[in-house]
């Protein structure tokens, strides 16, 4: 009689050891399509027979025909059934070389971009600031109906304070410095504004020496007084020395105080 052992030592015999060649196939199929790794598989049941018995119909040589022939999963003795599942692709070495490259020429495109516009940045938001603080020091003025002094000294730094009363100390509004690289300086082959108040110095307001410190008066109608007590309107220039690009100013209209900034972008003032 044909006998069949499991791998578990179990003894099959006649139609249960087909049953259970049927089962364990499309258990291993199954099991494998599981498999992550996606590596081969075998599943072996080894039975007790000669090789010129007779087991469901088949020999053994016909048992490996069967196997190689697309036989699904198991058979007799020392039999294997590999089944090869498709390999996860994932990116070659040139490919991921490729990619990287392209990541540098975009990541060396936008520093370059980034390093010529970020002074141009700094340069326009320190006149915007420095703008402001003017303003301020006028609205201070005409509030309080006194007097208040900005100072432009040293290289970037600006000072506001209220005129006091009937010999009374002044009061500071506040002591600003221009951010770190800026300065007041007046640029080669930068023009003047359109505003066309001189552009003789970087700081135009018929200061005395046309050297700083250079004082200039807001009055309580909102207008002010140069360097010299004159109305005579004035502008003052802002910058990062070499760099055209960085070229701002501010013009002061002197009867009503208007204070206004501009731009340089290499070729206009806007």
């Amino acid at each position: 009689m044909l006998i069949a052992r499991t791998r578990l030592g179990e003894k099959l015999d006649g139609q249960r050891l087909q049953s259970y060649v049927d089962l364990e196939s499309r258990r291993s199929v199954t099991s494998d399509l599981q498999l992550a790794a996606a590596r081969r598989f075998s599943v072996r049941v080894n039975i007790d027979i000669s090789p010129n018995a007779i087991c469901c119909g088949h020999t053994l040589a016909q048992w490996r025909r069967k196997l190689r022939c697309g036989g699904q999963g198991v058979g007799p003795p020392g039999l294997t059934r590999k089944v090869s599942l498709p390999r996860e692709e994932g990116f070659s070495l040139v490919e991921l070389a490729f990619t990287l490259a392209i990541i540098c020429i975009v990541v060396v495109v936008v520093f370059e971009a980034y390093a010529n516009a970020y002074p141009a940045f700094r340069a326009t938001s320190s006149v915007q600031l420095l703008q402001s603080e003017l303003r301020q020091a006028r609205e201070v003025s005409i509030d309080q109906r006194r007097s208040v002094q900005v100072t432009f000294q040293g290289t970037s730094e600006l000072v506001a304070v209220v005129q006091g009363i009937n010999g009374s100390s002044n009061t500071q509004i506040y002591d600003y410095f221009l951010p770190e690289g800026l300065k007041y300086v007046l640029l080669t082959g930068v023009p003047d504004t359109p505003d066309g108040y001189g552009n003789s110095h970087a700081v135009n307001y018929s200061c005395p020496g046309n050297t700083l410190p250079c004082t200039i008066t807001f009055q309580s109608d909102g207008s002010v007084l140069d360097g010299g007590g004159a109305y005579n309107n004035g502008s003052i220039f802002i910058g990062i020395t070499g760099q055209t690009q960085t070229a701002r100013a501010v013009t002061i209209l002197s009867a009503t105080g208007r204070i206004r900034a501009w731009s340089y972008n290499g070729s206009a003032w806007h």
